[in-house]
């Protein structure tokens, strides 16, 4: 008995009618029944569009598929695969030809059930697909433009208001929240960074729920929508079906009432140009050591579920007189983290007398080789290199054509096929280079004299990341040719451990 697969999808505009989902999986099931086969799996995808493949049902869909868990796949009709052609016919191929899966529809020839004709059939209703969804966005944006033109609000409500049926009210909740913002910016006294701050200690949230950022701040002081207005940006998307915002913003008169007045919100707009347009004078800029290095150890393994990778947890460097200060970004954006300010010359001395005892062992390079011999097996160094960059080459091709439409399985072999060439390209010149900068990094730091630029440089050749608890040095991660010398875990970053009291020294020595 054939097993059979059913995948389903209605879009947000199809609720209704012969586009249902019960009425595709009536059709479906009344099609394998006629046929004697067993309906093993339904996939559903609920107000999906067909534009793009990122959509749940569908994934699961192909990654089932892999596995061959059924022997057919059968759709209402075959628009339900997608509107965009090129995707259409290149996972179609790939259930086809590459996992050998028959595709049928249940209301529509096709190449397996009817052959040429049915191939012929396919192509022309591909084309019908993608000519419906091109006309369906552009009478869809005619509508958007034409309902902003009349001044009505399109998205969703930002801080500050709400929507009452059709109309955009002040939000009596925030109000008082969105006029500490702008008054507190007008004053010159706060940047995003204070003015989030301050949003959060008085309970306010952003229209997601989550703590304020300068990002939020920012989107907030600009927004033309608070002195009535409404905003305008016609809906782009590029080759996969996602977004872009490349189309200019326009900006037309809103039926709602201004909740900023309109002197105050241009007085925070001057503000802001002439801040973004200073520039620090080159005397007064002070380079610093460890930039883009230092995180904080609490913030890392404390992430916010929307915490982005690796900006997360960063600390900058800030001047407080005459000292300066390593301070967590995090913390200053809202975060709970009792991380204090770190000093600056404690911090960077530490992580010196580390650079400085780091040695690498005798036979490192005979446990590098003999490593790589257990990798590689029968093939030579070269021979294995080569072969994986042609392999990662013609999957890279594939992709790029359509030929691979399953994302998650293509970057899970690639990512696997990238992790074993850095493991093996390592065994190079570049390695001798690092043996020597670690055996004598003190007389290559002493080489860069006064130049902070140059010290920089060196210590970023070695170093991914140090981690700072409570104004202390406790980690630090080093590069991947430095790890590998040192003899440390392969699948993991090598990682040093110190001893919190050296940070207690190093302050002592730097103010006797």
């Amino acid at each position: 008995m054939t097993r059979y697969a059913a995948y389903l999808r209605i879009s947000s505009e199809e609720q209704i009618g012969n586009y249902s989902i019960d009425a595709q999986r009536r059709a479906v099931q009344t099609w394998v029944e006629a046929r004697d086969g067993q309906l093993v799996k339904v996939y559903i995808d609920e107000a999906q569009s067909g534009r793009t493949a990122d959509r749940p049902g569908f994934l699961e869909m192909r990654q089932d598929a892999r596995k061959r868990a059924f022997d057919a796949l059968v759709v209402h009709k075959f628009d339900r695969f997608a509107r965009n052609r090129t995707d259409a016919l290149a996972i179609k191929s790939l259930l086809r030809y590459d996992y050998g899966i028959k595709v049928f529809s249940a209301t529509e020839p096709s190449e397996d059930s009817d052959g040429p004709i049915g191939a012929l059939i396919e192509g022309i209703m591909e084309s019908v697909a993608e000519w419906y969804s091109r006309n369906l966005a552009t009478e869809v944006a005619k509508g958007r433009r034409e309902k902003s033109r009349q001044g009505y609000h399109n998205n969703a409500v930002p801080f500050g208001l709400k929507r009452v049926g059709k109309e955009v009210v002040p939000n009596p909740d925030e109000l008082p929240g969105l006029l500490m913002a702008f008054e507190a910016y007008a004053s010159n006294k706060y940047g995003y960074v204070g003015i989030a701050r301050l949003l959060n200690e008085q309970g306010y949230h952003s229209t997601s729920g989550r703590k304020f950022t300068k990002d939020t701040v920012r989107e907030i002081l600009r927004n033309r929508i608070y002195i009535g207005k409404i905003r305008y940006q016609e809906t782009k998307h590029n080759s996969e079906g996602r977004r872009v915002f490349t189309e200019p913003i326009q900006w037309f008169e809103g039926q709602h009432e201004p909740v900023i007045p309109k002197d105050l919100f241009e007085k925070c707009q001057n503000i802001r140009v002439l801040r973004d347009s200073h520039k620090q004078a080159p005397k007064t800029f002070v380079p610093y050591l460890l930039r883009g290095m230092v995180y904080c150890k609490y913030c890392c393994s404390h992430p916010l579920p929307n915490a982005d990778f690796p900006s997360w947890g960063k600390m900058y460097c800030q001047r407080n007189g005459n000292r300066l200060y390593y301070r967590c970004g995090a913390k200053f954006a809202g975060h709970d983290c009792p991380q204090i300010g770190a000093r600056q010359d404690a911090i960077d001395a530490e992580v010196l007398e580390v650079l400085t005892t780091l040695k690498p062992p005798a036979d490192w390079k005979s446990r590098i080789l003999t490593t790589v011999g257990e990798i590689l097996g029968e093939l030579s160094l070269e021979q294995r290199i080569a072969e994986i960059r042609q392999t990662i080459e013609r999957m890279d091709f594939r992709w790029d054509n359509g030929f691979i439409t399953d994302k998650a399985d293509y970057l899970e072999k690639r990512v696997k096929l990238q992790q074993e060439l850095e493991k093996l390209t390592p065994v190079r010149e570049e390695l001798d280079v690092a043996v020597d900068i670690l055996e004598n990094f003190a007389d290559h730091f002493k080489q860069c004299g006064d130049d902070v630029e140059r010290q920089h440089e060196l210590v970023k050749l070695i170093v991914d990341r140090i981690y700072i608890d409570r104004g202390h040095v406790v980690e630090v991660t080093l590069k991947a040719d430095y790890h590998v010398i040192l003899g440390q875990n392969a699948k993991e970053p090598t990682s040093i451990e110190i001893d919190p009291h050296v940070s207690e020294w190093a302050l002592r020595d730097s103010n006797p």
